[in-house]
């Protein structure tokens, strides 16, 4: 049930007039479609919250008035994660005064590739043809100021965070520089960071940078969560932070930056904004869309639905786009497999929870059928080194970029049933379904799904191999509507004053239902780009770095790579 105005207007004191508005946006009968004589309600940001928003946050209605501690300081980063550390590092940089608001009691980080675009070793036209083939890759949802701002700025951002890896001695272990054509005149360079590798990540990265900015003068504030924006004649002064002593009132005399991180642990909001996500399992944790809920009562108007999301498995075994037999965990064959990785949420959405696992089979000749459609086969010691049960490392299997040790899941046995016992499937109904794939196969005619007559292989020759996939809700990529410089906007699309919000706490760079992985890199890329300009802009007024990293300065470090780095040019 829709939380009704006195509850809202009973927290107008502390978050100001102006917050309660938004947030009841959809609950009256006129709207702001009223002035056209129009009895529907604008839709186009939906702000409407409910009081079940609030069960899975830690966000606060009521007012706030006693604290037990008050700062004052330029600029407040709410999240010490991929696009908070770049907005908290380069506020310094900047010459302003930072403190961060941690909800964990550690910086938290994801992800290990983020890639960025060379400006000066690319053509205007190369760019702007990059643009529109990213476009329409999403189905031509997205937004074009916010991929202009990650265009012109993403390149030095990547360049600036090799330097704070050397810096802090976690260069990446990898860097590519990638020269696109499109046409004799139109060209791009990519540049791309990988931090790690497995189970080395972002998050490393980010917890040697937090010590950094520590020692260069930020504030920590850790295990202490930003519950309510402090709003004053429409603009955000500050923030209240809850610790074990109280709650503490912190004022930003420039602005506060939003860097909460995406909502998937908030089940009201998944259900509201990302309905097809309802049914699968979360991997991360504490992502309870805290900052879309403080923007919303001030103000502030999410994107509209349906929210581009992240969920790829790429851990538990290898060749993972190969269209290998696929079952469920009730051990039946439910899909035509001829469907990349990045996809395989579409087709299992409605199945019950969690939708996300199921089971890819295959024989002992894999690596002649692999061969055969035109892909590239894991060696033995590589399909090895994803078994539990081998003992065969990462090392060993030549897995370049490292494993997480504790998500692989690829099995082998002499038998189905020995296999089916491993997978925790029901050993009768794989054998049924296996016996009737090869039916098919023998048949050379998919009746069942319509998979391509030369995609079915039997599956005879043991011993037999199955990797339990597990498809969980990695990123939800989108969040609060802002400007290009990453300014939170009302619902007339003005920006609110003293706000600011950045990597998936923000924004509708990509519109597609699946995160479009034409550029690798490029989501990590936008997150920390947008920390980084939003406190240029925060603390100069305009998208105005002191001292731009450019590429002349970093040839140096790329030439030149110390311990830990390496680059594939």
């Amino acid at each position: 049930m829709s939380m009704d105005r006195r509850t809202f207007f009973k927290g107008a004191a502390a978050v100001g007039a102006t917050a309660v508005t938004a947030s009841l946006i959809g609950c009256s009968s006129g709207g702001a479609n009223e002035a056209n004589g129009s009895d529907a309600t604008d839709r186009r940001y939906p702000g409407i919250l409910d009081a079940q928003d609030f069960e899975n946050s830690v966000v606060k209605i009521d007012p706030i008035s006693e604290f037990v501690a008050e700062h004052t300081y330029d600029i407040v980063v709410v999240g010490a994660g991929t696009s908070g550390l770049p907005a908290i590092l380069t506020a310094l940089e900047e010459g302003a005064s930072v403190a961060c608001l941690q909800k964990e009691s550690v910086p938290v980080s994801q992800g290990s590739s983020s890639t960025g675009f060379l400006i000066d070793e690319s053509t205007e036209t190369g760019l702007l043809r990059f643009m529109q083939i990213f476009r329409e890759k999403c189905e031509f949802r997205v937004n074009w100021d916010l991929l202009k701002t990650y265009v012109d700025h993403s390149g030095e951002t990547i360049m600036w965070m090799y330097k704070m890896g050397q810096e802090v001695g976690f260069s990446p272990y990898k860097t590519i520089k990638e020269y696109v054509s499109y046409d004799e005149n139109g060209y791009v360079t990519k540049l791309t960071n990988r931090f790690g590798p497995k189970p080395q990540n972002n998050n490393n990265l980010i917890a040697k940078l937090s010590d950094m900015a520590e020692q260069k003068g930020a504030e920590f504030f850790y295990s202490t969560p930003a519950v309510q924006l402090i709003v004053e004649n429409g603009a955000v002064t500050g923030v209240v932070g809850e610790s074990k002593e109280g709650y503490i009132k912190f004022n930003a005399e420039k602005a506060v930056i939003l860097a909460t991180g995406d909502y998937q642990n908030n089940d009201s909001m998944v259900e509201k904004y990302s309905p097809d996500l309802v049914n699968f399992a979360r991997k991360q944790i504490n992502k309870t869309g805290d900052g879309h809920l403080m923007s919303m009562l001030a103000g502030a108007q999410m994107c509209g639905v349906n929210h581009s999301h992240q969920m790829h498995d790429g851990d538990t075994g290898p060749m993972r786009n190969e269209p290998f037999l696929a079952v469920s965990v009730e051990g039946k064959r439910f899909m035509n497999e001829e469907i990349v990785m990045s996809n395989w949420n579409m087709g299992l959405r409605d199945n019950p929870y969690p939708a996300g696992q199921f089971c890819h089979i295959f024989d002992n000749d894999y690596a002649a059928q692999v061969t055969e459609w035109g892909g590239k086969p894991a060696s033995e010691k590589e399909i090895l080194a994803y078994s539990p049960e081998s003992g065969v490392s990462a090392e060993e299997g030549g897995l370049t970029d490292g494993r997480m040790d504790d998500l692989i899941a690829t099995y082998y046995a002499d038998t189905l049933d020995e296999l089916a016992e491993k997978l925790e499937i029901p050993a009768d109904a794989l054998k049924e379904s296996v016996k009737r794939y090869n039916e098919l196969c023998a048949a050379k005619a998919d009746t069942d799904f319509g998979k391509q007559a030369k995609y079915l292989q039997p599956i005879e020759n043991p011993p037999f191999w199955g990797v339990r996939r597990n498809i969980r809700i990695t990123a939800i990529c989108c969040g609060i509507a802002v400007d290009p410089n990453y300014q939170v906007v009302d619902e007339e699309k003005n920006p609110i004053p003293g706000l600011y919000a950045v990597g998936f706490s923000a924004g509708d760079i990509c519109g597609s239902v699946e995160w479009n992985t034409y550029v690798v890199g490029m989501s990590n890329g936008t997150c920390m780009t947008s920390g980084r300009i939003a406190a240029a802009h925060a603390v100069n007024g305009e998208i105005k770095l002191s001292k731009p990293v450019t590429w002349e300065e970093m040839s140096e470090y790329y030439t030149n790579l110390g311990q830990g780095g390496g680059r594939a040019f």
